[in-house]
């Protein structure tokens, strides 16, 4: 008697590739998102400890306590305060980003919308346009002012270097409390892959202030919120400040939209890092 052999029919194969396709279809836009999460938050670590760890050591090399008597930050000229409206080559920055490229790879500060851009001290180069999305919006905005380009792909918008930060008064309690920031040394919003995207605040654009000690506070966290919360340090006003204003409540994507406090994801950084354990949860 001859053998049969059995084999799956034409049918059955389009059968069982149809539900491979659902199946792929269902799964893997969950997959994609989740493993863009993970790449955005090793990048904003990245990025976080390569600053700190920049800030720390111009103190240590100049050996002082306050990042405003660095050999870097002294080097802020004019009305002692470089921001990313001056350009570059103005006396409010140009020594002082002479001084800052000893600390961190900067390949180019951007200029205006970003059309073009040139390294520093050297001829222009072409560059590309930016524009930013606030937290799960599908608008974009356009960004004015330079930006400064790290050699990882980074990049920091949105600066303002303070050459005298003015300490404050309850400092004393701001420790006490476990904040560690009690004057501002620079604000600035970092994209930490550049223009690749999506260019959306809470995925990879964040918000930190510099401490006068150097050390990078993130809008949305603890050290923020002792800072605004005193001088009446209770634990009541400092939940206050975490859950209000300027913090927490502004990565929700409910929050109005708009430019300044109010804009969605603006304090995602505190949230993600003081709150979330590094786990974009959100």
């Amino acid at each position: 008697m001859k053998k049969i052999k059995k084999a799956f029919t034409l049918a059955e194969v389009l059968i069982t590739l149809g539900v491979i396709g659902v199946v792929a279809s269902i799964t893997l836009p969950t997959l994609i998102k989740e493993y863009n999460k993970h790449a955005w938050v090793n990048a904003l670590k990245e990025n976080y400890s390569l600053l700190n760890q920049g800030f720390r050591k111009m103190m240590a090399d100049d050996g002082v306590e306050f990042i405003a008597d660095t050999e870097v930050w002294r080097a802020i000229g004019g009305n002692n305060y470089c921001d990313s409206s001056a350009d570059i080559s103005s006396r409010e920055c140009k020594d002082f980003f002479t001084q800052l490229q000893k600390y961190f790879k900067i390949t180019r500060i951007g200029v205006g919308n970003d059309y073009y851009s040139y390294d520093i001290g050297t001829s222009h180069i072409e560059g590309v346009g930016y524009k930013f999305k606030y937290r799960n919006s599908s608008e974009e905005h356009g960004s004015s002012g330079n930006r400064i380009h790290l050699s990882n792909g980074a990049m920091i918008q949105g600066y303002y270097f303070n050459k005298n930060p003015n300490i404050h008064p309850n400092c004393d309690a701001i420790h006490s409390a476990g904040g560690h920031m009690c004057g501002e040394a620079g604000q600035f919003s970092i994209d930490i892959n550049g223009n690749r995207g999506p260019n959306e605040f809470g995925k990879d654009i964040f918000i930190f202030y510099i401490s006068e000690r150097g050390q990078l506070a993130p809008v949305g966290g603890n050290d923020l919120a002792i800072y605004y919360a005193s001088p009446n340090l209770t634990q009541e006003n400092i939940d206050k400040y975490k859950a209000n204003g300027i913090f927490a409540a502004y990565c929700d994507n409910t929050s109005r939209y708009g430019a300044g406090n109010s804009a969605p994801g603006r304090s995602c950084a505190g949230l993600l890092i003081d709150q979330l354990n590094w786990k974009m949860d959100y």
